[in-house]
């Protein structure tokens, strides 16, 4: 009977405990859904305020639009063209030169460590070597040339065209995404490509490859009428004068033969003739040694012979004298 009794009080209280049970998950249950929309919500009103700030910082930043050029304005505009290169180029300062009186292409560039290539290959408007005062002329800071991107150009192709990795042209040209045609990219340490020059300039590259400089120095008395230093007239010099002590090594400007080899050939004094056969024959006159002999076929950049101050002179250098047809040429457009 007690067992009974026992028993009926326990099936009194089971519901009893599994309504608290599901009232307390159901209130657990509450919690954690207002727990869990007040999280939603303090994340979505955080979001809202990053976003908020965001757009407001850069509502004050100035839009920067990168100016589009045509083909025209960059060749024959200077000041186009820097503003055009400025914001693609990586490690190169481009600016603009004004052209001094006595200026040159040579002087100007080994005024700024490079070649004579480097501003020629980043002037596309050029049609001379000629310069004038108070021409502007574009300058970068270190050497190299300007590639004008042709229809069907790769970074690869191009690399390849100038010899270089294409890493290394892509990463000078940081804010270049793709290659255009009609725009430029700059090639480090490399010379203009002659093919892509306007007909003039390209005319004139090729005069240049004729020759080399048979005796660096000092250009001392160019092409063309002067007072002469010896007979104090005016008269027309017929070729270049180039300083250098005596006994300098002179070399032949192209491939030839000997024509003549004299220690006595008039007001030259000592002088050596080399026939080109293409028209062309070089003079190298006022020498003190002579290296080779009348018949002799010489190669270009050979040692012929020595500077010296033979003939009619008033001090030691070498006379080069180019001609062509029996007419003689300012050698200052055929040496760099």
């Amino acid at each position: 009977m007690n067992n009974q009794q026992e028993n009926s009080k326990q099936s009194k209280k089971m519901p009893h405990r599994t309504k608290n049970e599901i009232i307390m998950k159901k209130n657990f249950f509450q919690r954690w859904m207002f727990f869990f929309i007040i999280f939603t919500i303090i994340v979505i009103l955080t979001h809202l305020g990053i976003t908020a700030i965001a757009q407001a910082r850069l509502s004050t930043v100035p839009i920067i639009n990168v100016p589009i050029f045509t083909q025209t304005q960059l060749i024959n505009n200077v000041d186009d063209r820097l503003r055009y290169l400025t914001p693609r180029v990586e490690g190169v300062n481009f600016f603009i030169y004004t052209v001094k009186k006595r200026d040159n292409l040579w002087k100007i560039a080994k005024k700024y460590g490079y070649s004579v290539h480097t501003i020629i290959g980043c002037n596309p408007q050029f049609t001379t070597y000629d310069v004038y005062e108070n021409q502007k002329i574009l300058i970068p800071s270190t050497g190299g040339t300007l590639h004008p991107i042709q229809k069907g150009d790769t970074w690869e192709t191009v690399a390849q065209k100038y010899d270089i990795e294409e890493s290394v042209i892509k990463s000078s040209n940081f804010g270049t995404a793709r290659l255009i045609e009609g725009e430029y990219i700059f090639i480090p340490g490399r010379r203009p490509a002659v093919d892509l020059m306007n007909n003039k300039m390209q005319q004139k590259y090729a005069l240049r490859d004729l020759f080399i400089s048979p005796l660096g120095g000092r250009y001392t008395s160019g092409f063309g009428r002067r007072v002469h230093p010896v007979t104090g007239r005016i008269s027309v010099h017929g070729g270049l004068d180039v300083a250098a002590p005596i006994g300098s090594k002179v070399s032949a400007a192209a491939d030839g033969t000997v024509i003549l080899a004299s220690y006595n050939a008039g007001y030259y004094g000592t002088a050596i003739y080399i026939d080109h056969h293409n028209g062309y024959i070089t003079h190298y006159g006022h020498l003190s040694k002579i290296n080779v002999k009348v018949g002799q076929k010489v190669k270009a950049g050979q040692i012929i012979g020595r500077s010296g101050a033979t003939g009619r002179v008033t001090g030691p250098h070498l006379h080069f004298t180019i001609k062509k047809n029996g007419v003689a040429l300012n050698p200052t457009k055929f040496l760099w």
